[in-house]
């Protein structure tokens, strides 16, 4: 078989160990450990999984890819094997000349060179390909549908807390201005009272609108015209992830479908190099004939040849030459994206093992930093209500306790979304 086969670049090895060490990740085990529908104990998420995994058009489009490579295997490995034909002729010219034959033909390229089975196994390569991409596909469905669950809770949360500052301001704003006509506080407690519910009122708008598009974007994942979206766990509620079987950084090659898919692609390019240089070889055919001729339709003679026929170029201007340096080209432009791939699926992992520690930790201030700003409301309302403090001081208070309220929430949220982008990036749990 003429051309190279394919050998794992040095430029793949994976270093020993990440660079960041966190104590929530077992290196003892391995991401093979891993199942998806086992992170997620929420009911409705798992609910709405599995009708993007259903109805999804991404995914549908990746299944039909498999279909059409496997096709296209199965003709490759037919190119091996002989054509069956059939030709009939009947002609007229004149009473002397004429002539009727029915033949049946068969013809067999003899693969000296190893052209049609480099051609197969190329084939072969890109079907695994496609199921590696299906996979990719549906760990990215997996990974988004529950990213945009968390971000939609996480609005929800939001919503509630705004609407509820919207009503404290409003039974504020009325205890202040009913003060002020009674002439026991200024006309600028008031402005800022009515400001502060303006305001509050303009968020809970702006998070309505949020959380719409969130919707129509879930919406779209799940292969389903624009609707209400099913709720499920809080943010809050979500019980904690199992510890993260995080293996070592070789296996990561071994587990994340993108890095195999791009490896499976640079096999299927190396595959053709070989065809490419078969293609200025000579081809060996055999061809057989066997039927019947006569100059009469009464009167049928069998007839039978054999025949071994040598094709092969001379001069074509350089063109398979030129075929196969750009074939080479072809695999070394796959095997540079195979090896962005790697590098870019050990900087997930990286990243996301920094993501999923650093939000933990942050998740857990910001949550005091709020039980703190709204102890310190609540007793700067008091404050204000027995007249020790002006109302400036309570709308200072609010808007803190307010902000980290969001602020708790969106890093739940981040959190919640980090763990399952970790364990996307280890590829998923196949």
């Amino acid at each position: 078989m003429v051309g190279p086969n394919y050998k794992r670049s040095d430029k793949s090895k994976a270093p020993g160990t990440w660079t960041t060490s966190a104590d929530f990740v077992n290196t003892a085990d391995t991401i093979t450990n891993l199942k998806w529908f086992d992170l997620f104990k929420d009911t409705v998420l798992k609910a709405l999984i599995d009708t993007a995994i259903k109805h999804n058009y991404n995914l549908a489009n990746a299944a039909l890819r498999i279909e059409q490579s496997r096709a296209n295997y199965s003709n490759s490995k037919a190119d091996l094997l002989p054509d069956f034909s059939y030709f009939a002729r009947a002609r007229n010219r004149d009473p002397q000349a004429n002539s009727f034959s029915a033949l049946g033909i068969a013809t067999w390229e003899i693969d000296v060179w190893g052209k049609l089975r480099r051609a197969k196994r190329a084939a072969y390569s890109e079907l695994l390909a496609s199921q590696e991409g299906m996979k990719t596909v549906l760990t990215t469905l997996i990974s988004d549908v529950a990213t945009y669950y968390f971000l939609l809770r996480d609005y929800d949360y939001r919503l509630k807390v705004s609407e509820q500052i919207v009503q404290s301001r409003q039974v504020y704003y009325e205890l202040i201005n009913a003060r002020f006509k009674g002439g026991d506080v200024s006309e600028l407690d008031v402005l800022q009272a009515d400001q502060q519910l303006s305001f509050a009122k303009a968020t809970v708008q702006s998070i309505k609108r949020q959380l719409a598009f969130t919707e129509r974007s879930l919406n779209i994942l799940l292969g389903q015209m624009p609707q209400a979206i099913a709720r499920g766990l809080e943010n809050a509620a979500q019980p904690d992830f199992p510890v993260i079987p995080s293996g070592l950084p070789s296996s990561i090659l071994e587990n994340r479908p993108d890095v195999r898919q791009a490896e499976y692609n640079l096999m299927a390019e190396t595959e053709r190099i070989g065809v490419a240089i078969g293609q200025r070889l000579p081809a060996f055919s055999l061809t057989g004939l066997l039927g019947v001729a006569s100059p009469q339709l009464s009167n049928f003679a069998l007839t039978s040849s054999a025949s071994a026929s040598l094709l092969g170029p001379i001069f074509n201007f350089g063109k398979n030459k030129r075929r196969v340096t750009i074939q080479r080209k072809e695999a070394e432009i796959a095997g540079n994206r195979f090896l962005n791939v790697y590098i870019s699926a050990l900087g997930e992992v990286e990243g996301s093992l920094v993501s999923v520690q650093t939000y933990k930790e942050e998740y857990e201030a910001r949550k005091h930093q709020a039980d703190v700003a709204n102890k310190s409301l609540m007793l700067s309302k008091e404050r204000y209500s027995n007249g020790y403090t002006n109302y400036l001081e309570v709308l200072i208070s609010e808007g803190i306790a307010l902000d980290s309220e969001l602020q708790a929430s969106a890093t739940r949220g981040q959190q919640l979304a980090a763990y399952v982008q970790l364990y996307r990036a280890l590829g998923g749990g196949w």
